[in-house]
């Protein structure tokens, strides 16, 4: 009876357990597959955001520390003026000049013993000279350079006369560093202005830090206004080659040269970049992941 009961048992069909054995497989394969996908969304996203940093990161590494963002309307404006045929230097408006060129055609055609239409021309010549001596553009840099930071000064000034604020000083250093810039670009060998450059770009730097501080309201109208980017102001600046180089100071001239290891990473980045732009983006991985539930 032993023996019997033994062999019924091993010829037993194993229906019930078999029936387990074939949907386990396909609940633990599901949850396996479901698992990967989560994985691969989650490597995917981390990627993805690195990526964004990091192309953050570049565009404000693009931002010029000097100049600050090319194309800035208030320093466009102030170098426009600068240029017109109505402005004089020496302090002298118009309007004084006009009235001072007029008095004295009008009391050399009362004293004229000769022909009055030689006196207008006499006149005419004298005001061609007068306005040619006093216009703006052929006053001396330092004439220029003072009659614009004075029109700085105006537009930034709290209050009438102001000299001291934060902004006023920071925009007047502006000012000078676009105008000593474009100097040293055309002296190379000029290194104490391109010390002094770099004086004026870290002492901006303090200032509208110490703005920010005092308030952050004016301080990021100041910035907006002068072209420039809170990261700017807060990365540690140094006028070096390496700066020279990435910014065009002096043209395409080499200053710096990569060394094999730099430009092996750069070409590793660039690859991992591309290899991340070409995988599936987290909506496919999504639908991906809707289908495989759906078919569990």
């Amino acid at each position: 009876m032993f023996l019997r009961s033994t062999v019924l048992k091993v010829f037993t069909p194993l229906s019930g357990r078999a029936q387990f054995s074939t949907s386990l497989p396909n609940a633990a394969a599901a949850g396996y597959v479901k698992k990967s996908v989560l994985k691969i969304r989650a490597r995917e996203r981390r990627e993805i955001n690195e990526l964004k940093q990091k192309f953050l990161s570049e565009k404000n590494d693009n931002v010029d520390p000097v100049l600050g963002l090319p194309n800035n309307p208030f320093l466009t404006r102030i170098n426009a003026e600068a240029q017109e045929p109505n402005v004089l230097g020496k302090g002298y408006k118009m309007e004084d000049v006009e009235k001072l060129l007029f008095g004295a055609q009008q009391a050399a055609m009362a004293n004229a013993t000769y022909n009055a239409t030689n006196v207008l021309e006499d006149a005419e010549r004298q005001r061609e000279a007068v306005l040619r001596v006093l216009n703006m553009k052929n006053r001396s840099d330092a004439e220029i350079l003072k009659f614009k930071t004075n029109l700085a000064r105006e537009e930034f000034q709290r209050f009438e006369g102001d000299t001291g604020s934060s902004e006023v000083q920071a925009a007047i250093a502006t000012v000078k560093i676009h105008h000593i810039y474009q100097h040293c670009q055309e002296n190379k060998k000029d290194f104490q202005n391109v010390r002094l450059l770099r004086m004026l770009v870290q002492k901006r730097q303090r200032l509208l830090r110490y703005l920010k501080r005092d308030q952050p309201q004016r301080y990021y109208w100041a910035i907006n206004k002068l072209g420039l980017t809170d990261h700017v102001i807060h990365t540690e600046f140094n006028m070096d080659r390496a700066y020279m180089q990435k910014f065009k100071m002096y043209g395409d001239r080499v200053l710096v040269k990569e060394s094999k290891r730099v430009k092996e990473e750069v070409r590793r980045e660039k690859r991992k970049e591309n290899k991340i732009l070409k995988r599936k983006s987290l909506k496919e991985l999504r639908s991906m992941k809707k289908s495989l539930d759906s078919n569990a």
